[in-house]
């Protein structure tokens, strides 16, 4: 039987604990000033971090995918650590090509028995709940397959609306890739963004408003749509950019709306909030991975 390796990367934002429990290997995403190269949770361990050095130099980051070496390092660790096969989720191939470098870098990795990638369609803990639940599989002796086809189950049930104070950050950038006629040229006006997880993966504008307050009735809007349409136990994370006490607000909120909700918190990273800027605010949802490991 084989000992699966979990390789995940840091805009997947797992919390350090989960990665020591779960043994998850991580490879740090970079994030670019000028002609110099950071890597995220090493160099830079925060968009807090992130938004004072944008600050201090006078000028905006951007990003760039781990290069093939990256995940090639990361295998040889896992082989190093005992591990004879490997999972490699990182952030949806519609935010950033890590996935289709680590696709190449699998079917030519010769040092193991299997190698295998997987599109995430998704980010922060999005991905990295992806992640967890095939390291929790992987510890519980569960086949490359078995992994396979509960990560694809799960895949298909989620759903996200987040809140970005501007949207110039996702333009610059260009991960903005519907919906900007909706958005565009508001003053005020606080985009409410979602990923079409079942397509691309990639990142659109669904509606808008004035406020922190009303952004989040619209996402209790969504969220109350989505639970009278499934069957199964829910989990939704919380996640902030460099809010913590609004986090902390709306999950309490949350909770108290949906107890049958199992909610968590969790954060926009360095990498991520290149991207979404500072004070983005988010809440993502699906089935409860524990239902299918």
């Amino acid at each position: 039987m084989s000992k699966i390796a979990i390789i995940s990367d840091s805009a997947s934002t797992i919390p350090a604990t989960l990665r020591n429990r779960y043994h998850i290997f991580q490879v740090n995403d970079p994030i670019i000033f000028g002609d110099e190269v950071y890597k995220e949770t090493i160099d830079i361990q925060g968009l807090g971090q992130l938004v004072k050095m944008m600050k201090e130099k006078n000028m905006v980051a951007s990003t760039s995918q781990p290069a093939p070496g990256d995940w090639e390092e990361a295998l040889n660790a896992a082989k190093a650590s005992g591990y004879d096969a490997a999972l490699i989720i990182p952030i949806s191939s519609g935010l950033s090509g890590a996935y289709q470098t680590a696709q190449a870098v699998a079917s030519s990795y010769d040092g193991m028995t299997e190698v295998c990638a997987w599109d995430s369609k998704f980010a922060v803990m999005g991905s990295g709940m992806q992640a967890v639940m095939a390291a929790v599989m992987a510890e519980n002796g569960r086949s490359m397959a078995d992994i396979l086809t509960s990560l694809e189950t799960l895949r298909e049930t989620f759903d996200v609306r987040f809140v970005v104070n501007d949207i110039s950050h996702l333009q610059r950038t260009g991960r903005l890739s519907r919906g900007a006629a909706l958005v565009g040229g508001l003053l005020n006006i606080k985009p409410i963004l979602s990923m079409d997880i079942q397509g691309e993966g990639k990142i659109g504008a669904v509606g808008k408003a004035r406020k922190m307050s009303g952004a989040l009735k619209e996402i209790k809007i969504a969220l109350n749509q989505y639970l009278t349409q499934v069957d199964f136990p829910v989990r939704a994370i919380v996640v902030d950019g460099n809010d913590p006490k609004l986090g902390d607000k709306w999950l309490k909120d949350l909770q108290a709306e949906y107890p049958t909700v199992k909610f968590e918190r969790g954060e926009l990273g360095a990498y991520i909030g290149v991207h979404t800027g500072d004070g983005a605010m988010g809440v993502l949802w699906a089935r409860d991975w524990e239902t299918l490991v």
